[in-house]
């Protein structure tokens, strides 16, 4: 069951591209484990917002958010625990603004730490999930040296198996002088059509390059998009179709690999 999954653990869902599905994987993997009775943080780091704006919520000018964390400016920054704000699915975000895109052009000394700090220092969280930004700047660097697990999400296509050598290389450099204990331990295909032979070549291949971390595929299904444009999980949306499924097994599937490694 997923309820036995240890607690603490941070998951980066990353890739160095954008449109593979991070957003949409982070949001129903966190509704997963939230419907499991774990208590679930969703940190955005992308500074297009899309995890916080697909979740319903609104940042004002008065709300501190992920930028006012890892601010440059040791006297402009603001704890996490302080930014965090409920949502209406049973977990927690951390929200983005636009104001994040400044932040990749550096960090500062000991900035890249910053987010594991934090995350030290914020405690009551089974998982915690980051969005990472679609490039390997500052800010997934950042999300790396917090993380424990990396969940590389891909989508078929001519350019993903380089994708994702480019991601094994930045984890590896975060593993040498950052982060030890990081690893890609989880690949997932999104918006996997088994009629397309492209498809089936990238899985077939991806199955074979990375065959203890593959979780199997998100099918492309139509009901995703509707649910994003509702701004809630594909499970409230369609809770008996294919997506709803294979974000509940994939996330089974994270529990159970976590759990054997304890």
């Amino acid at each position: 069951m997923l309820a036995c999954m240890t607690a603490g653990r941070t998951l980066a869902v990353a890739m160095q591209k954008g449109g593979v599905g991070k957003t949409t994987t982070t949001i129903n993997l966190a509704y997963e484990f939230a419907c499991a009775a774990l208590s679930v943080l969703v940190v955005d780091l992308d500074q297009q917002a899309h995890a916080t704006s697909g979740l319903g919520i609104t940042v004002s000018g008065d709300d501190a958010s992920m930028y006012e964390v890892l601010h440059v400016e040791r006297s402009e920054r603001v704890p996490l625990r302080e930014v965090i704000k409920k949502t209406a699915f049973g977990f927690d975000i951390a929200p983005a603004t636009l104001a994040l895109r400044s932040l990749d052009a550096g960090l500062g000394p000991g900035g890249q730490a910053r987010l594991a700090r934090q995350l030290e220092q914020t405690d009551g969280y089974d998982v915690v999930l980051i969005d990472c930004p679609p490039a390997l700047g500052e800010l997934t660097i950042t999300a790396l040296a917090a993380a424990d697990d990396v969940i590389a999400a891909v989508t078929p296509g001519d350019f993903e198996l380089d994708a994702m050598r480019k991601l094994g290389n930045a984890v590896l450099d975060v593993q040498e002088s950052l982060n030890q204990r990081v690893d890609i331990r989880h690949v997932l295909i999104t918006r996997y059509d088994g009629r397309n032979m492209l498809d089936k070549n990238v899985r077939e291949r991806i199955r074979a390059d990375w065959p203890d971390e593959y979780l199997g595929e998100i099918r492309l299904r139509v009901r995703v998009g509707e649910a994003i444009a509702r701004q809630i999980p594909v499970a409230m949306h369609d809770p008996a179709g294919d997506a709803t499924t294979d974000y509940r097994r994939v996330a089974a599937t994270i529990a159970e690999r976590i759990r054997a490694r304890v």
